[in-house]
């Protein structure tokens, strides 16, 4: 019986060929789900798995994924993050999430707006007087400065913020370490394991500090909501990590390509600049969903077109039909939330920058994926978006973006999409209206 008999006899997706895809694995996606529809099987690291695109594949995805499917991640993945909530399943997830989003919430995000503020305007003051010949690698030390005073309290001139820094760096390296048992023979694995008990050596010695005395940070009341917690929900170390690499990771992706598509349309960047002309005044303003309308309606367009997961993984725990297809158990399934939104019939012109279209009376932010959907649809959302518009803001207050050298012409998708070779960018000072 030939392989396509037997898939259809099985009720299985359609199967696409993966050539290209580590060249280009978005038009890869693309072409697949132009093809065959919401789902299709390819292999994906050398592992066969269901592709889930389109706009309608996602939200039928994230509606059938509770008791069906559970997050999968790799051996490394459990040991370098432990009991952190993407590493949870069935009760232990759904606890841990209620215990999270206690400090994720939109009503402690007020509170961070300050201290974020305070780390992002003399890095964008620094760019505007010299320039940076990499965006990306300056926006990753940004955010990581701003990571770790909002869900530490660690302020850049405290002997922590080297520590931190130092560790945390070797402990993101280990994630490119072999992901089987050749792990074991990689000195980057050992190096990554070792910063991870200085890192929660620090957690704990930072949680004792602030148990009973709110410091501004998140962490006095993530301690709070994990006092006397199960054992089954994970200890607050390890969330800690996952939620430092999440905001440090996926805030600089969206940074990142916010301010190179500002960069490439100035009518935009003109607009935007306008607004943030009143956060001095009214800091709150980044907090409110219904102000700064143009800064709000370019992070959606960054988040459609530049979402910083390529794939997010899962398992069938049983079965499950998708796109008219019964997956059985044991399944790799895999979405994409960039080839949800790059669906022409939820998205005219959906390769084109057009941040219109999510302005008042437009199409609903509720329609993008960047951060999933469904059970295990990230909680670090509400953050991560107030940490790109800190810093968006506080650059756009020194002056428009420019791009010397043009704009990326190399660029990577996974762990976070990115570009790949080096990206002068500065600043450009404006000069008053008259």
């Amino acid at each position: 019986m030939s392989e396509r008999t037997t898939a259809a006899a099985a009720g299985l997706p359609p199967r696409h060929p993966e050539k290209g895809f580590a060249a280009d694995p978005l038009d890869v996606l693309q072409e697949g789900h132009r093809v065959h529809g919401p789902v299709f099987r390819m292999p994906v690291d050398g592992v066969e798995t269901v592709l889930v695109g389109t706009w309608g594949g996602l939200g039928e995805l994230f509606a059938a994924e509770r008791d069906h499917l559970e997050v999968l991640n790799t051996p490394l993945v459990h040991d370098l993050f432990g009991r952190a909530l993407f590493n949870l399943t069935a009760d232990a997830h759904g606890q841990a999430r209620q215990r999270l989003r206690l400090a994720l919430s939109g009503r402690a995000l007020p509170g961070y707006v300050p201290a974020l503020l305070e780390v992002a305007e003399p890095v964008a003051a620094r760019w505007a007087r010299r320039g940076t010949s990499d965006l990306h690698r300056e926006v990753r030390e940004l955010t990581g400065a701003m990571s770790a005073r909002v869900l530490l309290g660690i302020a850049e001139d405290e002997a922590d913020a080297a520590r931190f820094a130092a560790d945390f760096e070797t402990f993101v390296a280990a994630g490119s370490a072999p992901p089987g048992t050749s792990r074991f023979t990689s000195p980057r694995y050992w190096a990554g394991r070792a910063a991870r008990r200085r890192l929660r050596a620090l957690f704990a010695r930072r949680a004792a500090a602030v148990r009973g005395k709110p410091d501004g940070s998140a962490l006095a009341t993530l301690v709070a909501a994990f006092d006397g917690a199960p054992t089954a929900v994970g200890p607050l170390e390890d969330h800690l990590l996952a939620l430092l690499i999440a905001a440090r990771e996926t805030t600089a992706s969206l940074v990142t390509w916010y301010l190179v598509e500002l960069a490439g349309h100035d009518d935009p960047a003109r607009a935007a600049a306008q607004e943030v002309l009143a956060v001095p005044a009214e800091p709150e303003l980044l907090v409110r969903r219904d102000a700064l309308p143009v800064l709000r309606a370019v992070l959606a367009e960054t988040q459609r077109l530049h979402s910083p997961n390529l794939l997010s993984v899962r398992e069938t725990v049983c079965p499950v039909t998708l796109g008219g297809h019964l997956i059985p158990p044991g399944s790799r399934v895999a979405y994409s939330p960039s080839a949800g939104h790059f669906d022409p019939e939820v998205f005219p012109q959906p390769r084109d920058f057009r941040p219109g279209r999510f302005l008042a009376g437009q199409t609903n932010t509720s329609r993008l994926w960047a951060f999933g959907g469904g059970a295990h649809a990230c909680l670090g959302r509400p953050l991560a978006e107030l940490m790109t518009l800190t810093a968006v803001t506080a650059a756009l207050r020194q002056g428009l973006p420019r791009l010397p050298a043009g704009p990326p012409s190399r660029i990577r998708y996974r762990p976070a999409k990115a570009p790949i070779d080096p990206l002068p960018f500065t600043l450009e000072c404006q000069e008053p209206a008259s």
